[in-house]
């Protein structure tokens, strides 16, 4: 008996009831089980234009625009692949609103050959195309219910041995693509896999084995922003954010501010100081003790020179005014 499989659908229906298709994939794991929305079907279909199964697929608001702005929402759906199944169709109520035919079987293709070099790991392939079976009910078919081939897109996607899986890339047209593993969001070891695609179903393929070194993480000032001026007299606030190699927040507690050379904040992402001399100060977010694995990042900002209002203020108060620079 052959293994199950899920085909997943994605797209985006506009408030007017047009709906555009994003490329599904097959997969043999049903991944993410969404809250349908009872409005909307995902039927598959037999030849004949029987229903096989229908499930309800999730329906959500995307985006946050005006109020003039039209509505659009994202649809996501995963529908267990019947072996008599020919097509599926998003439908609201008696509504079509959308039909993809399946091809009997899922593509195929050659192994992909591989070359590991200096600049990255190097797949190509031959290109392929699925034709797929249209309806024999031609009140549900497409056109004149005649079959039509379709260009294959690849992924190339990579699984590693903690049982993440990821896209490395996705959607590709050529026959060739070079993989950077060191942008690679995950270290350890793991596989490449070649994924082709018609749209509906997917056939995978394995290429090579990996091993992704660990890199240390990123840091990043948010604010202030490079070459930022600021008024005499006014406190200035810091904001980093330390990142790893996934992408994903990292621990704060490595992570220091130094401000002309000097610590000012130590284990946090935020610090805030005042009375600044004016001029061009350097302001340097770091994370780790000094050693290979230390990263750190600078930008500088400028403090204007006090203007007459503030003189004027400084006076009133009683506060002593600092030189001024050039005269």
């Amino acid at each position: 008996m052959a293994a199950m499989t899920y085909l997943h659908v994605s797209g985006t229906l506009s408030e007017n009831m047009i709906y555009r298709s994003r490329p599904g994939y097959e997969s043999s794991k049903p991944g993410r089980r969404y809250e349908g929305d009872d409005a909307f079907q995902l039927v598959l279909l037999d030849r004949g234009g029987a229903v096989l199964l229908s499930v309800a697929p999730s329906v959500v608001p995307r985006g946050c625009g005006t109020a003039e702005d039209p509505l659009h929402f994202g649809v996501r759906g995963v529908l267990p692949l019947h072996p008599s199944a020919s097509a599926y169709e998003l439908r609201k109520g008696e509504i079509r609103l959308y039909r993809a035919d399946i091809a009997r079987d899922a593509p195929t293709m050659t192994a992909p050959r591989c070359q590991v070099g200096s600049g990255g790991i190097t797949l190509q392939w031959e290109h392929g195309e699925q034709t797929t079976c249209a309806l024999e009910d031609a009140g549900v078919s497409d056109g004149d219910g005649r079959k039509t081939s379709h260009r294959m897109t690849y992924d190339i996607v990579a699984e590693m041995e903690s049982g993440r899986r990821f896209r490395v890339a996705r959607g590709l047209t050529g026959n060739a693509h070079t993989v950077d593993p060191t942008l690679m969001p995950e270290a350890g070891k793991g596989t490449l896999f070649l994924v082709a695609n018609d749209g509906v179903r997917s056939t995978q393929m394995s290429v090579t084995r990996i091993d992704i070194p660990a890199r240390p993480p990123t840091v990043h000032i948010i604010v202030p922003a490079p070459q930022t001026r600021v008024a005499f007299g006014q406190p200035v606030s810091a904001l980093g954010c330390c990142l790893d190699m996934g992408g994903n927040p990292y621990d704060t507690q490595q992570c220091d501010w130094y401000l002309d050379g000097k610590m000012l904040a130590k284990g946090t992402l935020v610090a805030a100081f005042e009375d600044l001399t004016q001029g061009t100060h350097r302001l340097t977010f770091v994370y780790g003790a000094e050693g290979p694995d230390r990263v750190e990042t600078s930008t500088t900002f400028d403090i204007d020179p006090p203007d007459d209002d503030y003189r004027h203020w400084a006076s009133l108060m009683g506060q002593p005014l600092p030189p001024q620079v050039g005269r």
